[in-house]
């Protein structure tokens, strides 16, 4: 039989080898559902909150989740003596009986029906602001339909109505701690704890996932110049929690670690030689403390991804096998300006998106 004529063959070769016009790849498979994190709303959070309640809600995302830091208190915020009335003298005593009221109605009002759930944080503190009074004003909020459900649920084991309590959606349990103040974290704190880890590491939980949300990040992060790092008792109790959510992680725990408290976005926070040192693998962990509060410069030491001089928050993608996408939500100053509240100066915005940071030449 003759052979085909050479530039035939390849003509023919290539011809079998090309792809289509068009070329289907697979896409990533779409969330079940989402939901919105972020901390430290003080100085400028009335001006940012709105914005991001408006993001939030247009995206349908489950719940907002705010790690603390309403009000600076101990001084008046910027965003609140913006919005008084022209020539109107403010004490600070009348800034401190208005501070948490201003925070509900210039911040969480934002989010009209959607589910807010709140972290303490070290602010919440500040004399004369203390634990019991962030009971008793925030107690709405800490006694939502979720958690008193979950405290029903888990009967003798139920945190009693304070800053810590977890809740659970779905496949996922969310834990929100209270470290922001020195005496954190407690006896109690910890035997309550345990208790919710416990179960759900039992075969039958049905947890697949768990998220944890504090105000201060765990030790020996690479935000550990402003963490629990600070104060002996936060260092030996915080270093005892990370290895009960790394050993979650490594019964087949999906498990992620949230915290505020420095003014910046951070990813991977734990990847550092100390837990590298001690572990084989990392508990993803981020710092997220970007909603309002005077932001700080990055720490040397910050992933590459971290981001300062920035307004937003993260949203989480929960997937069908558990696993939760992480994803950073910048505003923009046209967002603080679309969602502003009537009475909020544009230039008071101006100043608070382009200021409001350490370093301010290098903000944008």
């Amino acid at each position: 039989m003759p052979s085909l004529p050479r530039t035939l063959c390849k003509a023919a070769i290539f011809a079998a080898l090309a792809l289509p016009a068009t070329v289907a790849f697979p896409q990533a498979p779409a969330p079940l559902w989402t939901f919105a994190v972020s901390g430290d709303s003080r100085n400028c959070g009335d001006f940012v909150m709105p914005a991001i309640a408006a993001k939030v809600k247009a995206e349908n995302d489950a719940f907002y989740w705010h790690l603390g830091d309403f009000r600076a208190i101990s001084s008046p915020d910027q965003d609140l003596v913006a919005m008084r009335p022209a020539g109107s003298q403010l004490s600070k005593e009348d800034y401190l009986r208005m501070a948490w009221d201003d925070f509900l109605t210039h911040q969480v009002a934002a989010f009209g029906s959607m589910p807010v759930f709140l972290g303490r944080g070290n602010h919440e503190n500040n004399a004369p602001m203390t634990r019991e009074g962030y009971v008793a004003k925030f107690s709405s909020f800490l006694d939502r339909p979720e958690i008193a459900a979950q405290r029903v649920t888990d009967g003798a084991a139920a945190s009693p109505l304070g800053p810590w309590y977890h809740w659970t959606q779905g496949s996922v349990d969310f834990i929100t701690l209270d470290n922001a103040d020195r005496e954190e974290f407690s006896d109690a704190q910890l035997k309550w704890l345990r208790a919710v880890l416990d179960h759900d590491l039992q075969p039958n939980s049905g947890i697949r996932a768990i998220v944890a949300g504090m105000h201060e990040a765990l030790p020996h992060s690479t935000g550990s110049e402003h963490a629990m790092d600070d104060w002996n008792l936060g260092l030996r109790t915080g270093e005892l929690v990370y290895t009960w959510f790394y050993d979650a992680q490594s019964a087949g725990k999906h498990v992620y670690l949230i915290a505020s408290h420095s003014h910046y976005y951070s990813p991977n926070i734990y990847n550092t030689p100390y837990w590298k040192q001690r572990s084989s693998q990392i508990v993803p962990g981020m710092i997220i403390g970007s909603a309002g509060a005077h932001r700080y410069q990055l720490p040397k030491t910050a992933a590459k991804e971290a981001r300062t001089h920035i307004y937003g928050f993260v949203k989480g993608s929960v997937q069908a096998d558990g696993s939760i996408d992480f994803a950073l939500h910048e505003l923009s100053e046209n967002d603080l300006v679309q969602s502003r509240w009537p009475n909020a100066p544009l230039d008071a915005i101006h100043e608070c998106y382009i200021h409001n940071a350490d370093g301010d030449a290098e903000a944008k």
